[in-house]
């Protein structure tokens, strides 16, 4: 039984059933199993009072036929008060000898047999006892039939079913409103802590938590803050080192680039050395990848709630601005490009748009060692294609762990969906190709 309610409880769980539904369904369950048990023990009772009513109505009329009749006329098998009575259990009528072939061994124990089937009523009832008289033995027997059974047996059976039912009724009833007091004594709290947890911010994380009547919601609740606590100085934390260090970082790069700039302008006048023309070139790659690192930083640093600010683009200027500045990943590589795209004015946020598409770009000039890169654009859509080495060729291994497209990609795919872009990635005969289509308003 208890393996069953488990069961039961199981599965409650994997459907989804709310917590007020499982109380209920258990609460009438209770009521219904009572019920059950206790008509049960009262039909059960009901029986034994008639075959103790029968057994003590038999005995009486054992001693009265033992005092009306003499020992000799008691040896012949006659009917006395409704009853077959003989002092030889072998001159019992038929109906008995065939229900007791063996007959009462013990004076005073009843034997009943009941011809009927499960829940419906039996067709004849067969009594037999033996009882010891001052004259010797007698047995009694009687078979009931539903012509031959008394007015009383209906009537009494009768008022026990309507007591039964009316028992029945008041226990689902009682059961039934303590059920209901307890669930809305018990929901009322629970239905204020799921709320309270809902309209939790950073605000009401520094105030006290409520009073929800009962300890373990209140221990519940205090770990929820606690937590959710602790989760908001992380990510403050977090944002404050973004930012701090995005800011931190804008100005040293905004000197390096300038500096070079003006380096560069200082010596065409002169020649310049091609081990110097090398290192300028590195701090200027380097700056500029710090540059972008610079602007991702920020754009982690966003608050979700803030609206993006957009503006005019040329898209297919801002693709050859990108994989212009993104040149310097080919140097020394077999690797050509092709860029094809068509005029387009769009409003979208620039910075996100630089992040995405600059990350894509520099994916596939990173992951491309031979062949050559395409970028296509053909109205909002965007697709970069580029020849990457088989899986077991030589290296592969080394090139992946060493700039795998891990968190540019994430960062990318993150990004897309946040502005409402869609971007795929597909990967087949030894070329990756990644789309984005622009989800922006277009000018013309």
């Amino acid at each position: 039984m208890l393996s069953n309610l488990q069961e039961w409880a199981k599965q409650m769980r994997r459907a989804g059933i709310s917590l007020r539904a499982v109380l209920i369904a258990s609460f009438l369950a209770l009521g219904l199993v009572l019920v059950a048990a206790y008509t049960l023990v009262a039909k059960e009772h009901f029986i034994r009072g008639l075959d103790a009513a029968m057994a003590g109505s038999m005995e009486k009329t054992a001693r009265t036929f033992s005092e009306v009749f003499g020992a000799e006329e008691s040896e012949q098998v006659r009917e006395f008060s409704g009853f077959d009575v003989a002092t030889r259990w072998a001159d019992m009528p038929d109906y008995a000898l065939a229900a007791f072939p063996s007959g009462p061994g013990q004076s005073g124990l009843l034997l009943k047999q009941a011809d009927s089937a499960w829940l419906s009523r039996p067709r004849s009832i067969i009594f037999a006892m033996r009882a010891d008289t001052a004259h010797g033995q007698l047995y009694l027997s009687q078979k009931v039939t539903p012509r031959q059974a008394s007015e009383v047996l209906p009537q009494a059976s009768r008022q026990n079913r309507v007591f039964t039912m009316t028992v029945s009724i008041l226990v689902i009833g009682f059961v039934s409103i303590v059920g209901w007091l307890l669930l809305w004594h018990v929901s009322r709290p629970m239905a204020a802590l799921r709320a309270w947890t809902h309209s939790l911010d950073n605000e009401k994380l520094s105030h006290p938590v409520p009073d929800f009547s009962y300890p373990e919601l209140n221990e519940m609740a205090e770990l929820i803050r606690n937590s959710l606590s602790s989760v908001q100085q992380a990510v403050d934390r977090e944002r404050r080192f973004l930012r701090h260090a995005s800011h931190e970082l804008r100005t040293p790069i905004s000197t390096i680039r300038s500096n070079i700039e003006l380096h560069r302008k200082l010596t065409q006048t002169r020649e310049k050395l091609a081990d110097e023309q090398s290192i300028v070139d590195r701090i200027d790659r380097a700056s500029l990848t710090m540059k972008h690192l610079t602007e991702t930083l920020l754009w982690l640093n966003h608050e979700p709630d803030t609206p993006l600010q957009s503006e005019a683009v040329d898209l297919p200027a801002l693709i050859r601005e990108l994989a212009g500045e993104m040149s310097y990943l080919l140097a020394g590589k077999p690797v050509t490009m092709e860029i094809s795209t068509t005029p387009l004015s769009c409003t979208v946020p620039l910075v996100p748009a630089r992040i995405i598409l600059g990350n894509l770009i520099r994916n596939a000039y990173q992951h491309c060692w031979e062949g050559t890169v395409v970028i296509e654009q053909q109205g909002s859509r965007i697709s970069i294609s580029n020849p990457v080495e088989s899986e077991g060729a030589i290296g592969s291994t080394k090139t992946a762990t060493n700039t795998g497209y891990g968190l540019g990609l994430e960062l990318t795919t993150k990004l897309s969906q946040q502005i409402g872009w869609h971007y795929t990635t597909t990967r087949h005969d030894n070329l990756h190709c990644v789309t984005v289509e622009i989800g922006a308003r277009l000018d013309n």
